[in-house]
């Protein structure tokens, strides 16, 4: 009896070598989406403080179609469809992965070539779709709306041949590049918005469409990155017209779902664009910020460890060990939950200083400053709940099953739809804000609910105890960061935002090694013997 209790208990226990595999790949993620993240923060600090809110709504609306697609297939449905395939191909034979990868492509280059071109030649009916009536109206900015929609829709091309890519070596176990190829997209765009204007054209100087350039010659350069890495490893696509494959078939079916799963999740920005066109000018722009510094902490956090986790899980659901894929799915999602849980909770307290130190200069004035951090305080819980999904997702992926997350993602949107325009009644963008935060939670909610269901038991009174703890870390946090009210008294803004944010970074790690040992004591050993060894 006690054998069998034995193995019980080994088969719920992670497995340490894999965890070690996944930690490690999520590590090479986080470091090369870091500093891809970090230079997009200085991007929107630039463009806050240099251009008018004009340009910069124009610019975060026209950024929303192809970014759109940059979230579907790099983070969504072409890569979580591709990669459970690709690695049961590879497992067979080299001959039928590389098969696999060719006609797909081939596919691919087809209906991006056909989506662009419909895209450049007539945009009118997307921005109809997704801008307000209110803004339509508004002709000058429509039209630098429309001149850098045009412009910005050839870069639709190169991000989903930079998400295909992504998607195969992500399969092989790399995972450096591929997250670190956005920084050459953002060190364009941090050039074309410093590029100086005596070096443009009179109507560039107005419209700015050198930030839409720099968009498109970025996307450019960040799929070229990739490609000596996948010819390396003998897997670079030839054009293929058997699209007839089995498995380039298994692919679009699966995706289907997926496409429709993701698409309306990701379509939840396009409404929220078309809400927020509604609302006073530059309301565009501050949620356009907003965004850009939750993703920071949410894509290190949620975004690696998600993209780490879709192919071990896929290779335990293939060898049929169900337990030891749900205690992984667990583990990552306590953890996931327990960092989400702390920036959310930090980002709310100082979310005012924050906002100043990042984009308090130039043409971006303290009132919008303020402005902007109330609607951080209200949206920064958006991350928790959507890093769990990024997390529990994958898991339904891994076992095939892109139909249950398609179905949920439409319910949560209409949810959204719903509720969206009574709470922008009563509050405004913030009502918004709580609008989406709200359909985020219900589709995490019933991802765990369904999780026991339709792919294997799940240990719920386990994971509230623990995501009870994750929570008083949090109030932890909120407390630590009151310092920086008291320290702003007696010394500079900055410096006391920097040390407040130094004290709750050694409290939560602090906390971090006694809850998550394995993980945090390995980061603690890989970060002090990178400073040693130098």
């Amino acid at each position: 009896m006690s054998d069998i209790s034995e193995r019980t208990q080994i088969a719920n226990t992670p497995d340490n070598s894999k965890q070690a595999g996944i930690l490690k790949n999520a590590l090479k993620m986080a470091f090369g989406t870091m500093t891809s993240r970090a230079l997009g923060l200085v991007r929107e600090s630039l463009l806050a403080a240099l251009f008018d809110k004009p340009i910069t709504d124009a610019w975060a609306a026209a950024f929303r179609i192809p970014n759109m697609f940059r979230r579907l297939l790099g983070e969504g449905s072409l890569s979580v469809s591709f990669i459970p395939i690709f690695v049961e191909a590879n497992h067979d034979s080299r001959e039928r992965a590389q098969n696999l990868v060719n006609s797909l492509y081939t596919l691919l280059l087809v209906m991006l070539s056909v989506i662009t071109v419909l895209g450049v030649l007539m945009p009118d009916p997307i921005l109809h779709l997704v801008l307000d009536p209110e803004y339509i109206a508004n002709t000058d900015k429509y039209l630098i709306t429309k001149t850098m929609a045009q412009i910005m829709f050839g870069f639709v091309f190169f991000i989903s041949s930079f998400a295909f890519f992504m998607g195969i070596l992500n399969a092989l176990g790399q995972f450096f590049w591929p997250a670190l190829a956005p920084t050459f997209w953002n060190l364009a765009m941090v050039v074309s918005t410093l590029w100086p204007k005596s070096w443009l054209s009179e109507t560039s100087q107005k419209n700015g469409s050198q930030l839409a350039w720099g968009v498109l010659f970025g996307g450019v350069i960040q799929v070229a990155v990739l490609i000596p890495a996948l010819r390396k490893a003998g897997y670079f696509p030839k054009l293929s017209f058997d699209f007839r494959n089995r498995d380039t078939l298994r692919v679009f079916k699966n995706m289907g779902p997926g496409l429709i799963g993701l698409g309306l999740l990701q379509f939840t920005t396009i409404v929220n664009l078309r809400f927020a066109s509604s609302l006073a000018e530059g309301t565009i722009s501050y949620i356009n910020y907003v965004d850009r510094l939750i993703e920071l902490p949410l894509s290190l956090i949620s975004v690696s460890l998600g993209t780490a986790l879709l192919p071990v899980l896929s290779k335990y659901w293939v060898q049929d060990k169900k337990q030891e894929m749900a205690a992984q799915t667990k583990h990552y999602l306590e953890l996931n939950l327990f960092v989400s849980i702390a920036a959310a909770c930090g980002l709310f307290v100082l979310a005012e200083p924050i906002m100043g130190l990042l984009f308090g200069r130039g043409r971006f004035t303290a009132n919008d400053v303020h402005t902007a951090s109330l609607i951080l305080k209200t949206y920064c819980w958006i991350m928790v709940f959507s890093s769990g999904v990024r997390v529990l997702t994958p898991a339904y992926y891994a076992i095939k099953n892109t139909w249950f997350p398609a179905i949920l993602a439409a319910c949560c949107l209409v949810i959204h739809i719903l509720l969206a325009p009574v709470f922008m009644a009563k509050w405004g963008v913030e009502g918004l804000m709580i609008s989406t935060t709200t359909s985020a939670a219900v589709n995490l909610v019933m991802l765990l609910v369904f999780y026991n269901f339709l792919i294997f038991d799940f240990p719920y009174l386990k994971f509230l105890f623990s995501l009870a703890k994750f929570f008083g870390v949090g109030l932890v946090v909120i407390f630590v960061a009151q310092l920086h009210f008291i320290l702003v008294n007696h010394m500079p803004s900055h410096l006391a935002l920097a040390v407040t944010i130094a004290v709750v970074l050694a409290s939560f790690f602090a906390i971090a090694m006694r809850l998550f040992p394995n993980e945090f004591g390995r980061l603690g050993k890989q970060v002090m013997g990178r400073f040693l060894r130098k």
